[in-house]
Order: C-alpha cells, then structure tokens, then sequence
C-alpha cells in the first residue's frame, strides 16, 4: 500500500468524504479530511483472501460521511457489504455504481465533487 498526499485542498469540504475503486487484485481510495487534504492510498490483494482484502480496503475508507464505490462486478458489492458490516452506516454510501478502471487523478476529482 502506498500513500500520498496531494497538496492542493478543496473549499469547504464535506467532511470526511471518500470515493473508492476496486476489483480482484487492487483498490485505490481517494479520500478527503476535515481540513480539506485529499489524499490516495493504494491497495495490492497479494495473496490476501477475499475478506482480508476487502477489510483492508474498508479501513482505507475509514468511517466517512459520504461514501461511493466503483468498480467492476463482484467485489464493488461485496465491499459495499463489508462496509456496512464494519460501520453499520449504509446511509453513508451515496452511490454505488459499476466501473472500469479509474485513473487516480480522476478518483481525486470525484471526491472533491462530492465534496462540493
């Protein structure tokens, strides 16, 4: 997993907000702080089973107030599921909807539209 911070910020952000893609074998979360920091964080699967892989991403997220998954097929799902297992919120997931790949910098703009 790799990190890091994006020194621009956003005005007036939505606290805690977080947009994450996913399929089999990697994640990337963009997520924005209080402050107004966004930053990114990627996530290989290695060998990981499949709920230590989601409960990895999951925490990436962290507990948000505003929430979208992309990805393709199974595991945009299942992380959403193991999302609200985790915090118990479903009414935090704002959408969650299939996708392809997803470049960072365009992880990076929807957050700070959801933000907005």
């Amino acid at each position: 997993m790799s990190l890091a911070q994006l020194s621009d910020r956003v005005a007036d952000p939505v606290a805690r907000s977080a947009v994450a893609w996913i399929d089999a074998d990697d994640a990337l979360v963009a997520c924005i702080a209080p402050d107004g920091t966004v930053s990114t964080c990627r996530i290989e699967r290695g060998g990981l089973s499949d709920l230590a892989y989601l409960t990895h991403v999951v925490r990436a997220i962290g507990d948000r107030e505003r929430v979208i998954i992309l990805g393709p097929g199974p595991m945009r799902l299942a992380l959403e599921r193991e999302y609200v297992a985790i915090y118990r919120r479903p009414d935090r997931l704002v959408d969650v909807e299939p996708s392809g790949p997803v470049a960072e910098q365009d992880l990076v703009s929807r957050v700070r539209s959801l933000a907005a």
